[in-house]
């Protein structure tokens, strides 16, 4: 086993207990927004009478709706699979994941962009023929962290969560119930921007590393995290060039039918497996040996509309 997925699974089994709340800034009372925007694409194949599953993807910090609609190309995919998908935009482009956004004056004000988003879910049900038992979310970095948050915070809405870019800050789960949901993540072994070893602020860690936000995941789904229970997967090597590999790490055996899934991406910065992206500087290695957006949707559609509560007729 590779050393680095060694130390994976040693601490696998470790149940993360709260290890304090750090805010980057004190916010300021919460700030209230008039207006929320979002991009949304419906589907061609899209009939009134057919609920379909609905996907929120949440940008990065600085990132915007319309750029991750016209870059990660789940447009395509919701035309070929029958689902809607809307791109919604935090306030300053940024998600309140609990540590409050930063506004153009270098102040931090918070958000309920929990209450924001659960809210356009309801929105979107009335005007959309949605099947309220396949709606899922997908982040990138910032909207990775946001997406936890709702895992932790809104699992009645959200059946499954995906982050790509991003392991767990202790500032978006500091709320998390006992209430088991799926996840997906992907992390790059050499991202620059949330590093794979943690993130560090004022001596503490405030960003977990992989190998404990793993172990985190884990914990609060119930995982069964023996050396049997967990499959490891080599991906193959499809593109030599990218200089990077991918090894998946599968936990099936969960708590009220959840899982995790974790890719970890050798190699690979902080970028989106399988979509390369100019943002000006240099984020690292893209591993083109998968598409994160297609392994994530293929992963949400594995999960079955939940069957209707049987009714009993009166007697």
């Amino acid at each position: 086993m590779r050393p680095q997925f060694r130390a994976i699974m040693i601490f696998i089994g470790v149940i993360l207990l709260v290890v304090g709340v750090v805010r980057a800034q004190e916010a300021t009372p919460e700030f209230e927004v008039a207006e929320r925007t979002y991009e949304l694409y419906i589907p061609e194949g899209y009939q009134e009478d057919i609920s379909v599953p609905l996907l929120l993807v949440l940008h990065g910090a600085s990132g915007n709706g319309a750029r991750s609609q016209a870059w990660l190309g789940f447009d395509a995919l919701a035309d070929a699979k029958n689902f809607i998908v809307a791109y919604p935009n935090g306030l300053y482009n940024n998600w309140d994941f609990g540590a409050g956004v930063p506004t153009p004056d270098g102040d931090r004000v918070t958000v309920d962009d929990v209450g924001y988003l659960t809210g356009l879910v309801d929105d979107l049900a009335e005007a959309y023929s949605i099947d309220r038992t396949r709606v899922f979310v997908a982040g990138n970095s910032n909207g990775a962290l946001m997406a936890y948050r709702l895992a932790c915070e809104a699992p009645d809405t959200f059946r499954a969560v995906a982050g790509v870019a991003a392991g767990v800050f202790v500032m978006a789960v500091r709320e998390c119930g006992e209430v088991p949901i799926p996840v997906l993540f992907i992390q790059g072994t050499d991202d620059r921007i949330l590093p794979w070893d943690g993130t560090r602020l004022n001596g503490q860690y405030v960003g977990l590393s992989a190998a404990d936000s793993l172990a985190f995941w884990a914990g609060a789904n119930g995982c069964d995290t023996s050396a049997d229970a967990v499959i490891q997967t080599e991906l193959a090597d499809t593109d030599p060039d990218d200089i990077s590999t991918v090894t998946q790490l599968s936990l099936n055996d969960c708590a009220g039918g959840a899982e995790v899934q974790f890719y970890a991406v050798v190699g690979g910065g902080h970028t989106w497996p399988g979509r390369p992206f100019d943002v000006g500087f240099d984020l690292g290695a893209v591993n083109m040996d998968m598409d994160a957006t297609e392994v994530i949707w293929t992963w949400f559609a594995g999960f079955e509309a939940a069957l209707a509560p049987e009714v009993t007729p009166p007697a």
